[in-house]
């Protein structure tokens, strides 16, 4: 097997650059201008000749790091082993998925028992949330006077909130209690529409002032709407059983 580069065949074996005595593969050369033309780049010489430099230098400092004595460091082998570990992983299940890719019949199931679920819950209501978060409680509790005081929750989440949602006012779209954090769906599901909570809401490190915009009955999405999630369901799904399988099969002392 043969790799062009700049024109001219190469052996996929021979080395792309050979650093104090270390050979760095041709192939990592190819995967990279793989990767790169997939991301929309142009396989150019000035490419190539970029990423050799960038092997080069990767070389150099990992040899370095040797020299050092740093490979051997008792944390170096562990986080290695981390990496290892999640590379095998995620090379395992890849390889489960291409052998065995997930149906329509799966995600029609999945969709049916959680339509199903849903609906044995009772009447189920969706909340539409705007939300400010801040630092602090003074800085919530700041929010709160200019929002009472008649400034616009929207305009004010523009100004003040470090959430992404500050760009749409602060609108976090339709929820479902259980979909959201616990702290702030016990109050918002004894809000009226319109109304902003009494107080500042501490979710984790972040204190956040919430609105409800709007509530209505839960609206179950399309099958077709519903496809990314239920491909995620269905993966995970799958996950858990290949690792009870897999734990099943498995002496553990």
């Amino acid at each position: 097997m043969s790799l062009c580069f700049a024109g001219t065949a190469i052996s996929a074996d021979a080395p792309l650059a050979v650093v104090n005595g270390v050979s760095i593969p041709a192939r990592l050369m190819a995967r990279n201008i793989e990767a790169n033309v997939a991301q929309g780049q142009k396989d150019t010489p000035e490419l190539r000749a970029a990423l050799r430099q960038e092997f080069i230098a990767r070389e150099l400092m990992v040899q370095e790091a040797q020299k050092r004595g740093l490979d051997k460091l008792p944390a170096t082998q562990d986080a290695l082993q981390g990496l290892r570990q999640n590379l095998l992983i995620d090379l395992v299940l890849n390889d489960e998925f291409t052998k065995n890719s997930v149906t329509e019949a799966e995600l029609k199931a999945e969709y049916e028992r959680q339509v199903k679920a849903l609906m044995s819950a009772g009447d189920l209501q969706q909340f539409q949330i705007s939300s400010i978060v801040v630092a602090s409680d003074a800085d919530a509790r700041s929010v709160m006077t200019a929002v009472r005081s008649g400034q616009a929750f929207d305009v004010v989440a523009k100004a003040r909130s470090m959430d992404p949602s500050k760009d749409k006012g602060g609108e976090l779209g339709w929820f479902l209690p259980d979909q959201i954090a616990p702290a702030i769906s016990n109050v918002v599901v004894n809000l009226a529409p319109g109304a902003v909570s009494a107080a500042p809401i501490q979710v984790g490190p972040y204190w956040h002032v919430v609105k409800l915009m709007a509530k209505r009955p839960y609206q179950v999405p399309g099958f077709e709407e519903s496809k990314n999630q239920l491909q995620t369901a269905v993966v995970q799904n799958r996950r858990m059983a290949l690792l009870k399988k897999l734990s099943d099969a498995a002496v553990v002392k």
